[in-house]
């Protein structure tokens, strides 16, 4: 039996940690990516390896994509790709009330986070459908919603045409990370 490898993006701590553990429990080889918070993530990799596990942290900024093909290029190197993805990677804003937030702060934020969904979407697909491994096709699963219904109906049909199965939602685990 072929062992599928999981990447989340965003999982050094919260729902991306938690859905690491959770897939590394189910014996998933695990990518845990960050941007900035390698101690984290090297603590959601001892956690998974010391319950046997195998795991990997990764550094990339997943709205640049040179460091989204430098990490998918490292997952293929190591374990010969991604079969599913979570795209759980959030952009950080500067917190302010309502009356004081323009449109160029919320507007970008948005902007941001769906140019990394895309980007590292058409990656990981992109490799999976030059290198198929199990003949199963790609799982990516986004925490985080599209602009409207029609969009994801609009993309799953896309990527439905690709082998690839596409799921949003805002709950994907129920237990609280243990790191």
């Amino acid at each position: 039996m072929m062992v599928r490898v999981a990447m989340i993006t965003g999982a050094s701590r919260g729902i991306g940690a938690a859905t690491a553990l959770v897939l590394a429990e189910h014996g998933y080889r695990v990518v845990v990516n960050h941007r900035a918070s390698a101690p984290q993530a090297v603590e959601v990799v001892a956690t998974i390896a010391a319950a046997g596990g195998e795991a990997v942290a990764i550094k990339a900024d997943v709205t640049v994509p040179n460091n989204v093909t430098a990490m998918v290029d490292e997952i293929d190197q190591r374990w010969g790709g991604t079969d599913v993805l979570v795209h759980n990677a959030l952009i950080p804003f500067a917190i302010t009330s309502f009356t004081e937030l323009t449109w160029e702060q919320l507007g970008g934020k948005l902007d941001r986070e769906l140019r990394a969904a895309f980007l590292i979407t058409k990656a990981v697909v992109g490799v999976g459908l030059e290198r198929p491994r199990s003949g199963a096709g790609i799982s990516l699963l986004h925490t985080t919603r599209p602009a409207t219904w029609e969009d994801l109906k609009n993309l799953a049909a896309l990527l439905n045409e690709a082998n690839v199965e596409y799921r949003v939602g805002r709950r994907i685990c129920h237990r609280r990370p243990r790191v």
